[in-house]
């Protein structure tokens, strides 16, 4: 009798707690972005363990705000706007939404990037020191209504040195996740 409840419970309960603590990644595809490489991508996050969903980028404001909508009702943890160019070169550009805090109660769509700059810079910071780059500040359509930390990352790489790029992603997204972990920890001990 124990060990069919032992068993029960490990079937039913474990599995809850695995996907919960899981950590979403929302992708969203931009600009000149190879689709293969966009999907290797996707795979590698996936067998790092990661939930992640992808967006194709908007090319008007009203598919912006129905990718918007969309992605804002996902539970994610960050959301990656990436171009992925196959080249010879190896070069990577990280920028974050010139976005200001908002000043007042109610958010214009323009501001919501505002909300999360802070955490939008950790990210940055976190992903671009791999790749030994200064972030860049712009204006990001992709990131407009989007409520969650997000950053752009152009990357121009050698397709078969991909995973290089993708390992040293990953490593930055850890990071991230740690020093996130370690300020919230910080933040209910105060």
């Amino acid at each position: 009798m124990k060990k069919t409840l032992i068993i029960a419970f490990l079937l039913i309960v474990l599995p809850g707690c695995w996907v919960q603590a899981r950590e979403s990644i929302v992708l969203y595809r931009t600009g000149m972005c190879d689709p293969a490489m966009a999907n290797g991508l996707r795979k590698y996050l996936l067998a790092r363990g990661f939930g992640v969903s992808v967006y194709e980028g908007a090319d008007t404001i009203e598919k912006q705000i129905q990718n918007a909508n969309k992605i804002n009702k996902e539970k994610a943890a960050l959301l990656l706007v990436v171009e992925l160019i196959p080249s010879d070169n190896r070069t990577a550009m990280f920028a974050i939404s010139d976005a200001k805090k908002p000043k007042g109660l109610i958010v214009q769509i323009d501001e919501v990037p505002g909300v999360h700059i802070s955490r939008s810079e950790e990210l940055a910071a976190a992903l671009a020191e791999p790749y030994g780059k200064k972030v860049k500040r712009l204006p990001l359509f992709a990131l407009l209504g989007i409520d969650m930390p997000g950053l752009f990352i152009g990357l121009d790489w050698p397709r078969d040195k991909m995973g290089e790029a993708f390992d040293k992603l990953y490593e930055g997204i850890q990071n991230y996740l740690k020093r996130g972990v370690q300020n919230e920890i910080e933040r209910q001990s105060e």
